[in-house]
């Protein structure tokens, strides 16, 4: 079990509500590593603690939580951010750590992972309750289709229903859309799904143009609603 002093490079940041945040990312060793707790102030604001391809130092135990996933560690001290990791170096990271299909990355007991897709389409969806959340169709290497929420905080900021998502959405997905890599996560199980992801709810959790560039370039994301059951990376 990775734990002790390491360093994290966050590839899923994400905002569970108005409090909590959830972060998952790469440990030195090229494990996928879950630090808990996380506050919403340590992902928002012009200069957030952790962010997507910022390397940060923590100390890391296991996990108490009775339901813990693999990934899932308690952090001791930290975070302790440092310099942004370049594009080049970004676009080879996604390339030497992505899983082959969604089942791959979700294979055994993991709960979170990589996958290289093709991105179809990217919309704004009404839920049951009134709710509104991004959804994000694609398909991976089996060609098998997906439709999950995204729950990446750049895109719950500068997507945010009645913003301008008709002109960003089509750089993102679509025919003329680059490729993309995601980084997907499951919520711990929730009993919504039975026999499917093991009762847990699937989410994408990073969006990552495959050149190491950012889906998109604006100022601090804010919280949106979040879907039942779907309070982590």
């Amino acid at each position: 079990m990775t734990t002790g002093r390491l360093t994290l490079v966050p590839l899923a940041v994400t905002l569970a509500d108005g409090e909590a945040a959830c972060v998952a990312g790469l440990s030195d060793d090229g494990a996928w590593l879950r630090p808990e707790p996380i506050a919403a102030g340590q992902v928002t604001g012009d200069d957030p603690v952790y962010d997507f391809f910022r390397p940060v130092g923590l100390d890391l135990a296991p996990s108490v939580e009775p339901d813990a996933r693999p990934e899932d560690r308690a952090v001791v001290t930290g975070p302790h951010p440092g310099a942004s990791v370049p594009a080049p170096q970004r676009a080879a990271l996604l390339r030497a750590h992505a899983d082959h299909t969604v089942e791959d990355a979700f294979r055994g007991e993991r709960s979170t992972g990589l996958v290289q897709v093709r991105p179809l389409r990217l919309r704004h969806r009404r839920a049951t309750g009134g709710r509104t959340f991004l959804r994000l169709t694609f398909t991976d290497a089996s060609g098998t289709e997906y439709d999950w929420i995204v729950r990446d905080v750049r895109l719950l900021r500068d997507l945010a229903p009645g913003a301008d998502a008709d002109d960003l959405a089509p750089a993102l997905a679509g025919p003329q859309a680059p490729a993309l890599y995601l980084a997907i996560g499951l919520t711990k199980p929730n009993g919504r799904f039975p026999g499917r992801f093991r009762g847990c709810h699937p989410l994408v959790v990073g969006v990552h143009p495959a050149d190491g560039s950012a889906p998109t370039r604006r100022g601090s994301p804010t919280t949106e609603a979040e879907p039942e059951g779907a309070t982590v990376a």
